[in-house]
This record gives C-alpha cells, sequence and structure tokens, in this order.
C-alpha cells in the first residue's frame, strides 16, 4: 500500500514537472514568435532611427524629462507598495460600478442615424456611402474615421483587445460595436504608436485583407510591425518628429512641415511630439517612436494628440499650425503615478487651450478598462475642467466639447453634447 502511494506521488511530481515545462516552453515560443509582437527594423529604417535627433544610441526619448513607466518590474521584484498592491487589486479586481455593466448604447454604422433632439435621420452605407466632406465618426477610443479634401482618414484603428494574449484588454460591451467589414476605403490610416490599444494587430491584417487602406503613416519603427501582418513595404511611410507629407490625388510626397499652401485636393499631415513611451513586448521600450498628428486641409485644420503627458509642446504646437478647428485629445487610462505619460483631463483641457482648437474630441475613454478610475470620470473631469477654463479667456479662445456616442456621425456645425454616459449603467 505504501509503495502504490509512493508510485502515485511519484508521478503526480513528474506530471507537474512536465506541466511547468510545457507552460514555461509555450511561454517562451509564445513571446518570441507571436505575430502580435510585431517585427524589428529593416536596414533602411535603423539608418533613419541612427539618424534621428531624438535616439540616443539606444533609445527614443522625450522632449522634456519624463517617467515612462507605469508599474515598474524592477518594483514587482523588489516588493510591491501598498500603493502599487492596491492598482493592481483594482485590475484584477475592478471595484462595482468602475465598469458598465450593461452594453453601452451606440450607433449601428450604416444605418440611418437620429438623434433624441433630431428627428431627421442621417443615411449613411459606410461600406457603399463614404463620409461626406467634413464629417467625423468616433469609433471609440482613438479611433476616429473623417473625411477631409475628399479623402477618408482613421486614427489608430483598434477593434479588438488592448492586450497581446486572449485575456486582459477586453472592450466594453456595445449594442453596435464597430467592425472592420463596417469601414469604406480609408485613404490615410494615421498611427500614433505601437501598443496594443492604439495599434490591433488583428485589424491591419483584416484592413489589408479586405483591401481597405490606401496607405499608412506611421512613427519611425513602427513600419516593421505593419510588414510583419502583410501591409506591402510601399504602403507604409515612417516619419521622425516635425517631417510633413503631402497627400493629393496622387503619390504622397515630401512636404515642408511650414509651408501652408496646399491644392484644393490636398491634405498636409505633419508628425508632431507627444511625450510618451513604446514597446509591444516586456523588453525593447522605447525602440520605436511615437507620436501626435497635425492633419491640414484647405477648409479644416485637425490635430490629433496620440497618448501623452501634458507638456509645453502643445503650447508651439498651437503656435505652428494651429488654430485647430479640431482637437481629438487623450482624456483616460490616467493615474497620478503616471502622469507624466498620460494626462489627466484638466491637463487635457489645458492643452485645448494651449493648441488653440476650437473643437475638442475626447478620446481614449468608454472602451477599455486601463487605469484605476471609474469609466465616466474622464468626460465627466474634462467637461467641467472646459467650463471653468471657458471662463478665464476670450470668446473667441474658448472651446466647444464634442461628446458623440460611438457611431455617431457629426459635422462642426452640428456638435453633439448630450451627457449620454449618465444614462448608461
Amino acid at each position: 500500500m505504501i509503495y502504490l502511494l509512493l508510485l502515485i506521488v511519484k508521478w503526480l511530481l513528474i506530471f507537474m514537472v512536465m506541466l511547468v515545462v510545457v507552460i514555461a516552453v509555450g511561454t517562451w515560443l509564445f513571446l518570441k514568435f507571436a505575430p502580435t509582437f510585431g517585427g524589428r527594423p529593416d536596414a533602411t529604417t535603423l539608418v533613419r532611427i541612427k539618424a534621428s535627433k531624438h535616439f540616443n544610441g539606444e533609445t527614443f526619448v522625450n522632449l522634456v524629462p519624463t517617467h515612462a513607466t507605469t508599474l515598474d518590474i524592477d518594483d514587482v521584484t523588489d516588493g510591491v507598495s501598498p500603493e502599487e498592491s492596491n492598482i493592481l487589486k483594482q485590475f484584477l479586481f475592478p471595484p462595482k460600478g468602475k465598469n458598465p455593466s450593461h452594453p453601452i448604447t451606440s450607433y449601428r454604422l450604416g444605418k440611418p442615424q437620429a438623434s433624441s433632439k433630431q428627428q431627421t435621420a442621417h443615411k449613411l452605407t459606410l461600406t457603399t456611402q463614404p463620409l461626406a466632406e467634413g464629417e467625423f465618426i468616433w469609433l471609440g477610443h482613438s479611433t476616429v474615421l473623417f473625411r477631409l479634401a475628399g479623402k477618408t482618414i482613421t486614427t489608430d484603428p483598434v477593434f479588438h483587445r488592448a492586450s497581446p494574449a486572449p485575456i486582459g484588454g477586453k472592450p466594453f460591451a456595445m449594442t453596435h460595436a464597430p467592425k472592420v467589414a463596417d469601414l469604406p476605403f480609408i485613404d490615410v490610416v494615421l498611427i500614433s504608436h505601437d501598443h496594443y490599444d492604439h495599434l490591433d494587430h488583428k485589424a491591419i491584417k483584416q484592413l489589408i485583407r479586405q483591401k481597405k487602406v490606401g496607405h499608412f503613416y506611421a512613427p519611425l519603427g513602427v513600419k516593421a510591425h505593419l510588414v510583419r501582418w502583410g501591409v506591402p513595404d510601399t504602403m507604409v511611410s515612417e516619419f521622425d518628429w516635425y517631417e510633413a507629407m503631402q497627400i493629393a490625388s496622387v503619390k504622397p510626397s515630401q512636404a515642408s512641415a511650414t509651408d501652408t499652401s496646399l491644392p484644393e485636393d490636398a491634405l498636409r499631415v505633419v508628425f508632431t511630439p507627444s511625450r510618451h513611451f513604446s514597446g509591444r513586448r516586456i523588453k525593447g521600450h522605447r525602440t520605436t517612436l511615437w507620436g501626435s498628428w497635425v492633419v491640414q486641409s484647405p477648409s479644416l485644420n485637425v490635430y490629433f494628440s496620440g497618448d501623452g503627458g501634458y507638456s509645453s509642446e502643445f503650447a508651439n504646437i498651437g503656435e505652428r499650425y494651429g488654430p485647430f478647428d479640431i482637437a481629438f485629445m487623450e482624456d483616460g487610462a490616467y493615474n497620478e503615478r503616471w502622469r507624466d505619460v498620460h494626462m489627466l483631463p484638466e491637463e487635457s483641457a489645458q492643452a485645448g487651450f494651449d493648441l488653440q482648437a476650437k473643437v475638442v474630441l475626447p478620446i481614449h475613454w468608454g472602451k477599455f478598462d486601463l487605469s484605476t478610475h471609474h469609466w465616466r470620470d474622464p468626460v465627466r473631469r474634462i467637461k467641467q475642467a472646459v467650463a471653468k477654463g471657458n471662463t478665464q479667456v476670450a470668446m473667441d479662445k474658448q472651446i466647444k466639447l464634442a461628446t458623440p456616442r460611438v457611431g455617431e456621425v457629426f459635422t462642426l456645425d452640428k456638435l453633439p453634447t448630450e451627457a449620454w454616459w449618465e444614462t448608461e449603467s
């Protein structure tokens, strides 16, 4: 009997060791070879990276000193503080009410739309009828679809988990979650950086498979990810900060970042700095660039913030390229601990004033649980901050806040301002 028990224990131990080995090897293989982690820059891109004045020989650096991490791996191995423990607890076990308990009401793309205040429906079939000039749609988080100079443009197209693994980063449920199949042909895709909530490898592969993209515009080093996921090399242009390109009906061409003249059918895109970091792997952060975008047409001037902490560079961008008709401003995933790389809502509002924005569209909220705050907190706080800021500036410097539902079409003449989040549970 004792011999039998010892034999069982022996085989249980062997099984447990084998299981640990299989898990370890599987994890190593996943981290090493999974496509979601992207690619490595080729020789041509490496030359450009090494020549960048924003590259210190090992990593890219921000224009101002920045603490660019949330929970450091070194901190965890050295022991977790009570503050860090509380942050981890809120991520793993969100308190009741922190996230929506029911699907958020959103618009179905491709169906007639009518707001509660407006009975006339707006007919939209994105796959067959493109957006009209000057129309915008927020698709959640940092994805905005809009049309300028006869071209359809999107920012950071993300439609799946904000995570490399099938755990964590799940989007909030919506009544009509946007899908890649809902999208029209997109002439211009602007990428701000390579974090998972901004660069969705499944969405990129779907866009290419469905032949929905004309050209990608990305920070230095990000091209390698796109190419690994099936994007042809010729469909990607990489940018350093303050590099510009003019996009007309013909092939995109290099342009001066300061030239303000534009043909009627042309866009100018300028890649501008943000205060953030990059990386899709456990190690190797800041080896690809990050930033924001200026999009100029003869009729409208648009700014997309990407991610970042507050700095004086917003005022510099406003002086060089403003005023902006609309600014898509990061407003979410913040915490005092990492405000260097994610602005607080009050700072997002101030950045809007610095940019000389006429309209601010809060983005980066309402889709993922990426921090410790309540899901409604970002839009509530920026709304209060903009209202307060408007009392301190002249009327011609005041900001209007656009608060559309996901999938809602709007123009700058008819801004959505309903506080719809207050009716969601």
